[in-house]
């Protein structure tokens, strides 16, 4: 009876505390460790027969009964007709490259500062919690990451390119110290209010941010 009781008891408490947890992480709007996982890791990359089309084979392999003589006027065949290009082997060296996809990043508006400081907030603590955990976990795989430091059009080009380097210390410090991820993965870089997000407003919030790319694998 007392085991039934206990068990009756415990799944509620159990339902509690994930919903609770689930209204956190709504409540702070920090993405969680898998969410920063799907951001930060590149997609599979193609091998070497993958992403070209079938481009299927010309000459006399594709035609086993196909005579050089009836076509090459050296043998007295006919030349080609005008505004006909002859079929080659080679068509498929032609086509272009693949081109190389973009470095794989997630700008998290709520790792927050202190206002014209490098003082992180209490409310990043979650992102910042989360984030490391994915560094060292789903993310461990992974060689080096580069943590951008961006801010609005307020102040002077010197003053912000300080100012966002500055938070992206801090940025890796609380990694770094807090959550343990190995200073050899981290890189900064301030970029000041170079690359806004809202180009019709260089003053709005979104502008302020801290980016965080994958820089290799």
């Amino acid at each position: 009876m007392s085991s039934r009781l206990a068990i009756g008891i415990g799944v509620p408490i159990c339902l509690a505390l994930m919903a609770t947890a689930s209204q956190i992480q709504a409540q702070t709007g920090a993405p969680s460790p898998t969410d920063i996982e799907q951001q930060l890791r590149p997609a599979p990359k193609l091998g070497p027969s993958q992403g070209l089309p079938h481009m299927g084979v010309s000459g006399p392999e594709a035609n086993p009964g196909f005579n050089p003589a009836s076509t090459s006027p050296e043998r007295g065949g006919s030349a080609p007709s005008a505004g006909k290009r002859p079929s080659s082997g080679v068509a498929a060296s032609r086509m272009p490259a693949p081109t190389e996809s973009h470095a794989p990043s997630i700008a998290f508006s709520t790792i927050q500062f202190a206002f014209g400081s490098t003082q992180l907030t209490p409310e990043s603590s979650a992102t910042l919690k989360n984030l490391g955990e994915a560094l060292n976990h789903q993310l461990a795989d992974q060689k080096s990451f580069l943590i951008e430091g961006h801010t609005d059009r307020k102040g002077t080009r010197a003053y912000n390119d300080e100012l966002s380097k500055g938070r992206a210390e801090a940025v890796k410090d609380y990694l770094v110290h807090e959550a343990g991820v190995s200073p050899d993965r981290l890189q900064t870089v301030g970029k000041g209010y170079s690359e806004p997000v809202n180009l019709k407003n260089p003053y709005a919030a979104e502008n302020r941010r801290v980016v965080v790319v994958n820089t290799g694998s």
